[in-house]
């Protein structure tokens, strides 16, 4: 899946800076493409990186790399005002920096914020497979960027149920959020989706917190595996935070005509809407009224 939608982003990039060009070109100016060294204090980091984990033991074996045999690829920037920002390349540019280099090989690049965001989650994919995390928060900082998540999903060229697995990620508590931005890999999109629904069927519950962070210790102890983290919220023990329980059937003649359904957060009561006559709908309304007074 990662390697498709690298293929899908890396044309858009494409599409995007080659329009850039096209644009340039009307002006007889050709800013689109500059190979050039640049002071590394002059380049600022990428607000669309998508990569959280940086390991120091792989910065440093890149940097015995570049100081054996030189950078073998420029990183890539874009100007902002008077200074340069990165839009892929990161760990060359911390690697640089490490040997304490004054420069570095870079292209200069026309971008726009969309395009910048696009190349550096391509650039990213295609060195090193991200995990589902680091993808979900690239989108959803592209998410800005298009009135409507379908026209997302149809830029990135995936289907918008995978689209909604990704942004998962943002809907999880903070405290989990900090945890993957350290060990990004630990869950997949899948597994946050599911964790999602569980959290939203049991509501914001102290109990369900706990469970939380339980299930969570375990999975960094590699004592739970995540495919059944949502299971696991589910069976908590003592308690009704499992999941939305069967409903109860409302019947009329014998044939069903609604539902009682209750969760922690909520009691919904269905009913077809030709069962209750105008008069009946307002008394149920007063009588729901006076019942919470």
């Amino acid at each position: 899946m990662a390697r498709s939608l690298k293929a899908q982003l890396a044309q858009k990039a494409e599409e995007n800076t080659q329009r850039h060009r096209e644009a340039n070109y009307r002006d007889d100016f050709d800013v689109g493409r500059q190979h050039t060294k640049l002071p590394l204090d002059s380049i600022d980091p990428n607000p669309y990186q998508p990569r959280t984990s940086f390991p120091e033991e792989e910065i440093r074996e890149l940097a015995v790399s570049i100081s054996a045999v030189g950078l073998l690829q420029p990183i890539s920037v874009r100007a902002v005002g008077e200074r340069y920002e990165l839009i892929a390349g990161e760990r060359r540019l911390r690697a640089h920096r490490l040997l304490s280099k004054p420069t570095i090989e870079a292209l200069v690049i026309s971008a726009d914020d969309a395009t910048s965001a696009t190349l550096a989650l391509a650039e990213n994919i295609e060195r090193e497979d991200l995990s589902d995390f680091e993808i979900g928060e690239s989108i959803k900082r592209l998410e800005e960027h298009f009135p409507k998540r379908t026209k997302l999903a149809e830029s990135l060229g995936i289907q918008r149920s995978d689209l909604y697995r990704y942004l998962s990620f943002s809907s999880l508590p903070d405290s989990i959020r900090e945890r993957l931005a350290a060990r990004p890999k630990l869950l997949s999109r899948s597994a946050a989706a599911d964790i999602v629904t569980v959290l939203k069927e049991t509501g914001d519950d102290e109990t369900i917190r706990k469970r939380l962070d339980e299930a969570w210790a375990l999975l960094e102890d590699g004592k739970l595996d995540q495919t059944k983290f949502a299971t696991f919220l589910r069976h908590t023990p003592a308690t009704v935070l499992t999941s939305r329980q069967k409903p109860t059937h409302i019947l009329k003649r014998g044939a069903r005509v609604g539902t009682f359904s209750h969760t922690p957060r909520e009691f919904v009561m269905k009913l077809a809407s030709n069962v209750l006559t105008d008069e009946q709908k307002q008394k149920i309304q007063q009588f729901v009224v006076q019942l919470l007074e």
